[in-house]
């Protein structure tokens, strides 16, 4: 079933309970980072109902007492990770609409969702059907058939370009990716700055591509909160990578790349803003940030991998230990 139907038999229940009141967005790790557009996106524009995060075991064990008949849980994993198959099966206890997004109809995940949405996955998915692209779109989907929301028709538009914009990304910044990660190949920890949709990017960056993938250190943080604080680490040695966003919360990215210019020097900038050129309207293009912006950072931590020699594939405690 596509998203749209979905959506349309989903707002049906919703308007015989009453109305929809709440959405969660409900995963762990990088599926936790790649809900997140759909998550900015309601906090953003919904007027008549909300939204907010959790991560699947806390969502288990301190169910929020809100969760009700007249919410829907969009909870993602992509194998089916157990605690996030048990968060599907508490929302469904709690009489919540479940919405399983997962890489494809046999993983446990699709078993117990309500509705299942499977998207694209691996080294050569299609990226305006990911994970991040899905999430986005369930978000468009809500907005549209609940709220008439305006923007819905150049968001669709928006989907078009995305994979030819990642692939020209890739294509552009691998000089610039692979002297960095010449540059800062024996650099112990990273700090990745970001604001608005693109805080989920940083998210990606840190605990999945840096620690997960490549056993370093990672500390992510929002340019806003990083001169409440953080900033007094900043020297002129420490490696950093400022993740610059297009849209409202670039004023942000901007008064933290003026920061790094002045007293930092061992700093990256990835800009959605250069990698769209202009081709998903300006009215829309901050909620695509993430779709692009997570395969482009992982390809520049894929060049630290290959100069390493690091595969982003090897592990030493996930799905071989007990935990």
């Amino acid at each position: 079933m596509e998203v749209k139907q979905i959506i349309a038999e989903i707002k049906e229940k919703m308007d015989q309970r009453g109305g929809l009141k709440h959405m969660y967005f409900v995963a762990c790790g990088g599926s936790k980072a790649a809900i997140f557009p759909g998550l900015y996106l309601i906090q953003s524009e919904a007027k008549n109902f909300s939204a907010t995060t959790y991560t699947s075991n806390e969502f288990v064990h301190a169910t929020p007492k809100e969760l009700d008949e007249r919410c829907i849980a969009v909870i993602c994993s992509l194998k089916a990770t157990p605690e996030t198959v048990k968060a599907v099966e508490t929302a469904n206890a709690a009489g919540a609409i479940t919405i399983a997004m997962t890489g494809n109809m046999q993983t446990g995940m699709a078993k117990v969702g309500q509705y299942v949405v499977t998207y694209s996955n691996g080294d050569h998915q299609d990226y305006s059907d990911s994970n991040q692209a899905n999430a986005l779109r369930i978000g468009f989907e809500v907005l549209h058939q609940f709220e008439n929301w305006d923007k819905y028709d150049k968001a669709m538009e928006a989907y078009q370009y995305i994979d030819e914009i990642v692939s020209e990304g890739k294509k552009n910044c691998l000089p610039a990716a692979q002297a960095w990660a010449e540059k800062v190949e024996h650099e112990p920890v990273f700090y990745v700055l970001a604001s608005g949709p693109n805080y989920g990017v940083a998210y990606s960056m840190c605990c999945c591509h840096f620690m997960e993938m490549q056993w370093r250190h990672a500390v992510c943080l929002h340019t806003g909160e990083y001169f409440h604080g953080p900033f007094e680490t900043t020297d002129k040695k420490l490696p950093m990578i400022l993740l610059m966003s297009e849209g409202r919360t670039r004023a942000l990215d901007e008064r933290c790349l003026k920061f790094l210019n002045t007293y930092a020097e061992n700093f990256i900038i990835i800009d959605f803003e250069k990698l769209n050129g202009g081709k998903i309207d300006p009215s829309v293009a901050e909620f695509f940030n993430p779709v692009v912006m997570i395969p482009i950072e992982r390809y520049y931590v894929s060049q630290l991998a290959e100069k390493t020699g690091h595969s982003m594939d090897e592990r030493r405690y996930m799905w071989k230990v007990e935990y």
